[in-house]
């Protein structure tokens, strides 16, 4: 191989790697936010389908969270890297991590109330 082919052949692992950088963090932002919507699924659906993600939403979605950080942070010194996934994994993990707390914390609140 010369040295013409290598170069374009480096160049375009390195395109590749660009393009890929953040997509971890969005597949997992969007699962954790996907599988918020288990329990909601229709009777006929086995019920260990439906509760079972349940368990895993503020896992993966802080998982979605450090790596779109990490993803942001080797991005930092490109100025043509694509952030958007990057971005987009954090927010939909960050999402995924808050609203169910806010539930859990609602629901503690409502019922300290109930019983008063």
């Amino acid at each position: 191989m010369s040295s013409d082919e290598q170069i374009a052949g480096s160049s375009e692992q390195v395109a590749a790697q660009q393009e890929s950088t953040g997509t971890t963090a969005l597949v997992l932002g969007a699962a954790a936010v996907s599988m918020m919507a288990c329990p909601f699924l229709p009777p006929p659906v086995p019920i260990w389908f439906r509760l079972l993600p349940v368990y895993f939403i503020v896992p993966v979605g802080i998982s979605a969270v450090v790596s779109g950080i990490i993803a942001l942070r080797r991005m930092r010194c490109r100025e043509e890297a694509n952030r958007f996934r990057a971005r987009a994994g954090v927010v939909l993990g960050a999402a995924a991590v808050l609203i169910p707390l806010t539930v859990i914390v609602w629901a503690i609140w409502a019922l300290s109330q109930a019983y008063k």
